[in-house]
């Protein structure tokens, strides 16, 4: 009996591991067989650095290269990231802040290529009625920012820089999408956000708006990123999507007048604004060693915050898939032993 009875232990803990394994392998299977027709979902953030994915589906880049493009919105890289390693998209725009959050923590991910570098990419918007002129008025003020986003490493080494302990600062975790809200209804004395927030905000504060920043202190990098499976199992879809995105890099730098008008209408960002930002993107597909050293700067700072499963920093270029750019740009990659 007791034979019997262990006998049917073991069947439906197997029965129960079977069970909660479908849906997981169901969506992979799913997403394989999409992909392999040619069908493939892109998680993407509505703003500027996301040109080349606007301007590779507008223009019929992707399609040219047989593939049919479904373009996830997301409000920031962190939740484009996620949607990617959690099955719901094949390939995500990201900073390198959630790839190596996402590292540290051995999720199973690789960049494929940096779609842009970005200046002035992060700004502390601050309230003039709250007293902030300066880094130094921060104190003891409260400052929003996206926990897991760019703009929180960005706040670290701004205040770390400008002399001031964060400590001192009251930082509070605001989502993406609420940052303009939060900062308008005086929730908060100051925020830490990118476009299109940051053009929002200085359109709607006026004259009751100040912009704290500190030129070339931080040059951001736009990635697309794919979990390994995909890597793994379908290389061929990664490299017609960066024949896309190369072709559309040289529409882009070629036409710059329509693409900079695709790229409104896909962020939902005014013209005059993309116009007026233009300059900060330098867009083209590249995997740069500059890549490897600003994820590990991230890592350490995460590390020492204790922000990290893990007690290491990874070795980054096990975190990178260049035979995809490779074969679209071979000039590209610029990574030694890539």
């Amino acid at each position: 009996m007791r034979a019997a009875r262990n006998t049917g232990v073991i069947v439906l803990i197997a029965m129960t591991i079977v069970l909660t394994c479908l849906p997981g392998c169901n969506r992979k299977d799913e997403q394989r067989t999409q992909r392999q027709r040619g069908q493939i979902t892109i998680a993407v953030s509505p703003w500027p650095a996301s040109a080349a994915i606007f301007v590779a589906n507008e223009k019929g880049h992707f399609r040219d290269e047989g593939l049919d493009v479904v373009l996830q919105s997301h409000a920031s890289g962190h939740l484009a990231l996620d949607a990617v390693l959690t099955g719901k998209a094949d390939f995500a725009t990201a900073t390198e802040t959630p790839i190596a959050r996402a590292a540290i923590n051995g999720k199973p991910l690789a960049i494929t290529a940096t779609l842009s570098t970005v200046d002035r990419a992060m700004l502390v918007i601050a309230r003039r009625d709250r007293n902030i002129k300066g880094p130094d008025d921060l104190k003891g003020k409260k400052v929003g920012v996206t926990y897991g986003s760019a703009a929180e490493f960005f706040l670290h080494i701004y205040l770390t820089t400008s002399s001031v302990d964060p400590k001192t600062v009251r930082i509070v975790n605001i989502a993406a999408d609420m940052i303009v809200a939060t900062l308008m209804n005086g929730e908060a004395d100051a925020v830490v956000t990118w476009p299109p927030y940051t053009d929002d905000l200085q359109s709607r504060l006026r004259g009751n708006g100040v912009v704290l920043e500190e030129p070339g202190l931080f040059t951001l990098t736009w990635n697309l990123v794919v979990a390994n499976d995909l890597a793994r199992r379908d290389p061929d879809v990664i490299t017609r999507v960066l024949r896309a995105v190369v072709r559309a890099n040289r529409f882009i730098a070629e036409r710059s007048s329509e693409a900079r008008a695709i790229t409104a209408k896909n962020t939902g960002i005014d013209i005059r604004e993309i116009d007026g930002s233009w300059k900060n993107y330098n867009m083209k597909a590249s995997l740069d060693q500059s890549l490897i050293l600003n994820l590990e700067d991230q890592a350490r700072w995460m590390l020492k915050r204790k922000a990290g499963s893990a007690g290491r920093i990874p070795n980054f270029m096990d975190f990178i898939y260049a035979e995809g750019l490779k074969a679209a740009d071979p000039d590209a990659v610029k990574i030694a032993g890539k």
